[in-house]
């Protein structure tokens, strides 16, 4: 057995040494894990920067292993469901805030067979759920009624079904877990080791506890967060694709997420301290005491941590499919190019012109034949990306589909360096406080989030 690991909130490495915490039940997947303890810490810091994440990928692939394991230190804050009904989410009278609503294995869909959470985006987006109705007084007469259910959770999910509909994609970020043969190759070792020991000599259960009390000092430092800023936001906008609209909505994702990294990173970022503060309940009477409240400034390398972190999945958020979907693309090109050559060799009349093809498709049966997958499988991800706009498909005579590319392209965030100087940083903290008198920037050795 060996020594769990002692996590201090000063750590500048905090996330690595959560991902080894995890080492006794998830092999690989460190970017995943950072990302779902990203999203469950943010659970409890200003509604705004809060993180949901759907994770998809075929059957049998870790998914449940992945989110179960990492949430289990949070588990006194999860509602978690194999399914809901849109009536019994409106009758809930949890306040959702501060809450991690795992579902398990999404299915439910809508009259495209897409993925959606229905009316839980409204929860997602407003932080509030109002259902008006009719239902019975106490003496059993039928009257109007209006249910409503506060608060924005943190939700969580996965899902087989690639196929998710727009505005669930909207307010989520969309994750995969490794599918490598390398990993699987590593899943496979990570079995058979846990056969061969005694299982008493297994480190998870101290690791956990050490988890806990790393989540619940996170969740007590949230309750002093009212913002935290991106100061450096401006020199963001030329990295940020602007052909898509829906890039409106994906944006405040990646900020957000810079914001939950540079949280994860307080006892080691400048604040803005409010002297006034707010009165806190401090014990289990209600008695109160005034306590300081924050806004922590985040730098440069939060934003390239949250890049580096979650760079295929903000790839896979802002184009709305998966990496797998991505993969196929690639190799359904592959074979269009290989198509058109041949087509040109034997004299017909087809030409490739910014990947726009005539008169050459290609069938699902085509594609199968490289990729190995089955034909369901290579319809699902096919599927996806006709859904984007990346493929058309036009039926043949024999009644089998055959599929173009439309020509549009990947979006993707540049990752190069930051340039964001002290002297740019002072500039701005002066701009921001100096007409308010009760606010006082606090560098990181002065905090008291440091112990």
């Amino acid at each position: 057995m060996t020594k769990s690991l002692d996590y201090k909130i000063t750590d500048t490495d905090i996330l690595s040494k959560i991902v080894a915490g995890y080492h006794s039940k998830i092999v690989g997947e460190e970017n995943n894990i950072k990302l779902l303890w990203l999203a469950c810490i943010s659970k409890d810091l200003p509604k705004r920067n809060r993180l949901s994440a759907i994770i998809t990928s075929q059957s049998s692939a870790g998914k449940s292993n992945l989110v179960n394991s990492v949430l289990m230190p949070f588990h006194e804050d999860v509602i978690d469901f194999t399914d809901y009904t849109p009536a019994f989410l409106s009758r809930q009278e949890v306040i959702m805030n501060g809450k991690i609503l795992k579902m398990e294995q999404i299915e439910r869909t809508n009259d495209k067979k897409q993925v959606s959470i229905s009316n839980l985006k409204f929860l997602l987006t407003e932080g509030v759920l109002k259902i008006g109705l009719v239902d019975k007084n106490e003496k059993g007469k039928n009257v109007p009624k209006t249910l409503q259910v506060n608060g924005i959770p943190v939700f969580i999910s996965t899902s087989t079904n690639y196929n998710i509909d727009p505005e669930t994609l909207n307010r989520t970020l969309l994750m995969q877990v490794d599918e490598s043969e390398f990993q699987t190759k590593k899943v496979i070792s990570h079995i058979i080791n846990s056969y061969e020991h005694l299982s008493v000599n297994n480190n998870w259960n101290n690791d956990l506890k050490e988890l806990e009390k790393l989540a619940r000092l996170f969740k007590e430092h949230a309750k002093q967060i009212r913002d935290i800023v991106v100061p450096f936001g401006r020199k963001l906008e030329s990295k940020i694709p602007v052909s898509d609209v829906t890039i409106r909505r994906d944006l405040p994702k990646i900020l957000n997420l810079t914001c939950v990294v540079a949280f994860t990173h307080i006892a080691n970022r400048t604040c803005i301290r409010n002297n006034n503060g707010e009165q806190f309940i401090d014990d289990q009477f209600g008695n109160t005491e005034k306590y300081y409240t924050y806004t922590i400034i985040a730098e440069p390398s939060d934003f390239q941590e949250a890049i580096k972190i979650a760079g295929t999945t903000i790839t896979q958020t802002i184009n709305k499919i998966n990496q797998s979907s991505i993969e196929m693309y690639e190799k359904f090109m592959d074979v269009y190019r290989q198509k058109i050559s041949e087509n040109s060799i034997s004299g017909q009349n087809t030409t490739l012109d910014n990947d726009n093809i005539i008169d050459v498709g290609i069938t699902i049966k085509e594609l199968t034949k490289i990729t190995y997958l089955s034909q369901n499988r290579t319809r699902e991800l096919m599927s996806q990306l006709l859904t984007n706009g990346f493929v058309s498909r036009e039926k043949t005579k024999s009644r089998e589909f055959e599929y173009y590319p439309t020509g549009k392209k990947f979006e993707n965030i540049k990752f190069d360096e930051l340039d964001y100087t002290k002297e740019e940083l002072e500039k701005w903290v002066k701009k921001e406080i100096s007409e308010n008198k009760e606010l006082e920037i606090v560098y990181p050795k002065n905090s008291v989030f440091v112990s």
